[in-house]
């Protein structure tokens, strides 16, 4: 009787580790962080990935991505879902590309950017985050709330089970529900995930993100310094927030909005390393900063911008816009 009672509670046990199985720990920041905002890489391709892998950036952020109103992650790219009824339904070459990229290669972590909307857009990604994240709330087809069970908690699984994402990355522009992104971060910590955020204004909203999370978790903070951001200066953001937490800038290339001309603070190379230098200056304890975004650099070089426009640098390859960038950043910091 002692035996089987014994084998039945060994048999038992075994189930219960198996169906509690640990999530592998998520990537912590590089000392040093020099990160690519990567749209334009769903699906992708091998070169383009490779490139990658070579380039001296050792934080990839794959974006962006959206929530639809029936719990479906869509990809920004291909405007396709990536995930559908809870489960993968994404491109297959983009899952093995994405889970090759740490392999012999500078990148070290992996980022989801999740993106919401902008001006005259229909509701998505954060008006869904704000309106599911309380188990209280009755949304048809949606499981609320921040559980195991929960759609939210679900979409963050899928994006840590299949490409081995370390964060999640809050890009609200619209929003700005402090309440239900703070629950985002207990949904990462679960999954032993990170969460950064990346902001372009909004003290108040971002602060008290940052004064109730968990700062082993909420991470990080990438300042956006172009467009809606042109006139934010680290300075300011780091006296308003006083975090524990790096910001990071993000500096906007030429080739952005299909120009080779600066535009809503997109900016060379050499512009690049001079407002880098300013924010070293100010900011004695940065150390990353960020581009956006790796299809600008391809369409700088479609473009011919190093011919056509000689001040907005002259990078010929995709190649050769990489490597002057990362020596830019690490010259700077």
């Amino acid at each position: 009787m002692k035996t089987l009672f014994l084998l039945i509670f060994t048999a038992a046990l075994s189930h219960l580790c198996l169906a509690q199985k640990p999530y592998l720990p998520a990537a912590d920041l590089p000392s040093r962080n020099l990160a690519m905002f990567g749209r334009g890489l769903y699906p992708g391709n091998d070169t383009t990935y490779n490139l990658l892998k070579k380039s001296g950036f050792n934080t990839l952020l794959l974006s962006s991505f959206y929530i639809h109103a029936d719990g479906d992650l869509y990809s920004g790219d291909s405007h396709q879902p990536i995930i559908h009824n809870g489960k993968w339904v994404g491109d297959a070459s983009y899952v093995i590309r994405v889970k090759n990229l740490k392999k012999k290669s500078s990148i070290s972590r992996i980022e989801i950017l999740l993106e919401g909307r902008w001006y005259g857009q229909p509701p998505n990604t954060f008006d869904f985050i704000r309106d599911w994240y309380d188990p209280s709330k009755k949304v048809p087809g949606i499981v609320t709330g921040i559980s195991e069970q929960s759609t939210l908690y679900n979409i963050c699984k899928v994006l840590k089970e299949v490409l081995g994402a370390d964060a999640i990355c809050i890009d609200d522009e619209s929003v700005y529900d402090s309440p239900s992104i703070i629950a985002m971060g207990k949904i990462a910590a679960s999954l032993n995930m990170h969460m950064t955020l990346c902001p372009f204004k909004g003290y108040a909203y971002w602060g008290d993100i940052l004064k109730s999370s968990d700062t082993k978790v909420v991470d990080a903070l990438y300042l956006q310094c172009y467009d809606g951001g042109i006139r934010n200066d680290i300075k300011d953001w780091v006296a308003a927030l006083k975090p524990v937490q790096p910001i990071y800038p993000i500096f906007m290339v030429r080739g952005s909005f299909s120009t080779c001309n600066t535009y809503k603070g997109s900016k060379s190379v050499a512009e690049i390393k001079n407002q880098l230098h300013g924010f070293k200056s100010d900011y004695s304890k940065m150390s990353g900063a960020a581009i956006w975004q790796m299809q600008d650099l391809k369409q700088f070089v479609t473009m011919g911008c190093a011919i056509k426009e000689p001040a907005s640098g002259s990078a010929k390859s995709v190649a050769e816009f990489l490597n002057q960038l990362q020596k830019t950043l690490k010259s700077e910091l």
